[in-house]
């Protein structure tokens, strides 16, 4: 028999993806500051073609924890939703962009990260061996030194800053006496470098723990998620690998009724829509997977 779907049109991003501030969250802590980096991927399109993904993360310092989640996710929360920061933002939710949680005691991560149709949720180790080098760059107006370090499979090197006295930087990178200012891969695929520092106090909670979130060892996520990815099927489905279920909750996400254009026929074009099935957001189609993690 067809399933039956609960079929919803959620209008505003940020109250489908339930991110929004609620009056009632606590935080956890505050920020020192806050980074704003430019995330880059070079990658293949589905025709074999070079192109470039390009994101913004970014990085919540605070006394006790950071925190790392999408730029225009953060930023709607605080400063409201426009159509340009809704569609911002629907591209980091449907580029599964992490948020990690950093103890900055304890040295560990909290990581939260979809694999469509589900949130999921693992803990791991953020301390990082790095080996400091010689090397010195100027970038952004930052003196900046060099180091290296092997992280799940990938050699990176990282521009650090000691005018900064934080020893955070960007997705799971910690550890170096200053400010991660660049990060990249040895191949050249990623590149993390900064293009904000704000000296402002913001609250940092921990709303996504709220979420219907699945619990599972770290190794497990990354082996899971890249047979996924990684498959030549996820290019022309990025949801291939689902089976449609009765529990399904599935809805389409726009900014406004009233200000989307329409087509003759007065529907509204499916490219306008972010598909959200279970609060995660899908991708009507992607370029092919780069993944971070190799291992």
């Amino acid at each position: 028999p067809m399933n039956k779907f609960k079929i919803i049109l959620l209008i505003g991003f940020l109250q489908s993806f339930g991110v929004v501030y609620a009056k009632d969250e606590s935080p956890i802590d505050s920020t020192m500051f806050t980074v704003g980096y430019n995330f880059r991927v070079n990658t293949k399109n589905a025709d074999g073609v070079p192109v470039v993904d390009s994101l913004q993360t970014v990085l919540l310092v605070g006394h006790q924890y950071t925190k790392t989640m999408g730029y225009h996710c953060f930023w709607t929360k605080i400063n409201g939703e426009t159509q340009e920061t809704f569609d911002l933002m629907a591209g980091e939710e449907k580029a599964h962009v992490p948020t990690i949680l950093r103890d900055i005691a304890q040295k560990t991560l909290t990581v939260y990260e979809d694999i469509p149709v589900h949130h999921y949720v693992y803990e791991e180790s953020g301390d990082r061996k790095w080996q400091m080098l010689d090397d010195t760059l100027t970038i952004r107006g930052f003196l900046c030194s060099k180091a290296t370090t092997n992280y799940a499979g990938r050699t990176w090197t990282a521009w650090y800053t000691d005018e900064v006295p934080s020893t955070a930087g960007p997705w799971k990178f910690s550890g170096l006496p200053g400010l991660i200012v660049k990060c990249t891969d040895e191949k050249g695929i990623f590149n993390f470098e900064l293009f904000e520092l704000l000296n402002k106090v913001f609250p940092i909670t921990n709303e996504e723990a709220k979420r219907p979130n699945m619990k599972i060892k770290r190794d497990k996520f990354v082996e899971r998620r890249n047979k996924l990815f990684l498959s030549p099927r996820y290019l022309q489905d990025p949801l291939y690998y689902h089976v449609p279920s009765d529990t399904d909750h599935i809805g389409y996400s726009l900014y406004s009724i009233e200000k989307t254009p329409r087509n003759p026929d007065g529907s509204i074009p499916l490219n306008m829509l972010t598909k959200v099935i279970n609060g995660v957001a899908i991708p009507w189609k992607c370029n092919e997977y780069q993944p971070l993690e190799l291992k």
